[in-house]
């Protein structure tokens, strides 16, 4: 007799995978984790037909686990002491073969950490259109504000130079009166026209104001499924002057999942080009270009200098509760 499960694939046509998975469960130093606790749930759309797999780690770190699914796959990890993994949306038709990496809590402190955005902005807080030919934005990551004119930060930390051009329009006239993007409750203006309608290139170029400042890419170690994503640490080398990205308002995003940044700014430098002293930062996942002319990012600031520790405490942020995108819960 057929289960639910098979009769679902059967009517809809999808083949019935099986699949087996190998979890390696490691420390960042690649030392393994025995006695973590892992769970592999093979995920289906019929009500009690997924199948899971549930148990500890063996003394080298290795928990496996099979079944059948029409979904995906999903692996959790845990281990007191360490910060957990979650990884969705694993592919069910072949075996796999997983490291997944438990870094351990070590320090966490303190930080300044916000979700902030860099631009022009109008009265409702979208972003207005740029100068194609470029403005400059200077932002204080400690004040978590952009400095004059366009905000009351004190130092530039890190300047953005935005670039924004409308490029016409994504639909006709008639598309355009089909949809329901418009707001209804005002007058229709040419820029909200453009806001919903238009096709913009952008350009963003980040900076630094003081030699030896600037950011540092991390893909190699970043861990997307991890609550910290980015090693405890912010790297002493490999800090790059410059950096562009590029966006428009007609293709799919083009930001990142699987990076995130170290930057360093406020360097004081000795005669001799040493650093005395500097301020450490992590931006958590891409920059996020709005091809209208505005960048997002979060970002943690850590006020102290010299300190490279970017642990966060989540609930000890040392922006008040109530500043705006100061929710930020992955340490």
């Amino acid at each position: 007799m057929k289960t639910a499960l098979s009769l679902l694939a059967a009517l809809s046509g999808l083949t019935l995978s099986g699949t087996e998975v190998r979890l390696r469960i490691v420390d960042e130093t690649q030392m393994p984790l025995p006695d973590a606790r892992v769970l592999i749930a093979f995920t289906t759309p019929v009500h009690g037909g997924e199948v899971r797999a549930e148990g500890l780690s063996d003394g080298r770190g290795y928990f496996s686990g099979s079944g059948k699914a029409i979904g995906s796959v999903f692996v959790r990890a845990i281990k007191e002491g360490y910060y957990s993994a979650r990884i969705e949306r694993l592919p069910n038709d072949r075996d796999l073969n997983e490291t997944v990496v438990l870094p351990r809590i070590i320090d966490p402190i303190p930080l300044l950490a916000r979700l902030v955005g860099v631009g022009k902005r109008d009265v409702e807080g979208q972003a207005q259109e740029q100068s194609s030919s470029g403005e400059i934005f200077g932002f204080d990551l400690a004040m978590g504000e952009m400095v004059a004119p366009y905000g009351n930060g004190k130092v530039a930390d890190i300047l953005f130079k935005i670039r924004s051009e409308f490029k016409g329009w994504k639909f006709n006239e008639t598309e355009m009166a089909r949809t329901k993007r418009l707001p209804a409750n005002r007058d229709i203006t040419e820029k909200d026209l453009k806001r919903f309608y238009g096709k913009y290139d952008a350009e963003v170029e980040v900076t630094f104001p003081s030699e030896q400042e600037g950011l540092f890419e991390e893909k190699e170690h970043f861990l997307p499924y991890s609550q910290l994503k980015l090693p405890h640490r912010a790297p002493t080398e490999g800090y790059i002057s410059a950096w562009r990205y590029t966006a428009n308002t007609y293709s799919p995003p083009t930001a990142r999942a699987d990076v995130g940044f170290f930057m360093r700014t406020r360097v004081k430098l000795a005669k001799d080009g040493k650093i005395i002293s500097a301020n450490y930062a992590k931006v958590m996942g891409d920059f996020r270009l709005d091809a209208r002319g505005a960048v997002n990012f979060t970002y943690y600031f850590n006020p102290t200098p010299n300190d490279r520790n970017l642990e966060f405490d989540p609930k000890r942020n040392l922006f008040p509760p109530q500043t705006p995108g100061s929710n930020v819960n992955d340490p």
